[in-house]
């Protein structure tokens, strides 16, 4: 994937949090997208998003990946990363 764009929170966040770069690369490319109605989107691996990356990279990096799959991010109006994080509780439909 190409290169992402992301405030300095947000890089300070993936730092701070251990958040690798392939899995927020799954996460921009798999991820289910969820409205916050604030006018941004946030993502995370729902079962069907951990599927595809299972499929698209295969077992033995899925495999390296899974204790990671917990992770989200909000991307703002402009398509840049605002912040990244650790989900702690489920994800509700909007």
């Amino acid at each position: 994937m190409g290169a992402i764009t992301m405030t300095n929170r947000a890089a300070v966040r993936k730092q701070q949090r251990g958040i690798s770069e392939s899995v927020l690369d799954c996460l921009l490319e798999f991820g289910k997208i969820s409205h916050d109605n604030r006018g941004g989107e946030v993502l995370y691996f729902d079962k069907r998003a951990r599927q595809r990356c299972l499929t698209a990279m295969g077992k033995e990096m899925y495999r390296r990946l899974d204790g990671h799959f917990d992770a989200y991010a909000v991307r703002g109006l402009d398509g840049a990363l605002l912040t990244v994080g650790h989900r702690r509780k489920r994800m509700h439909k909007a």
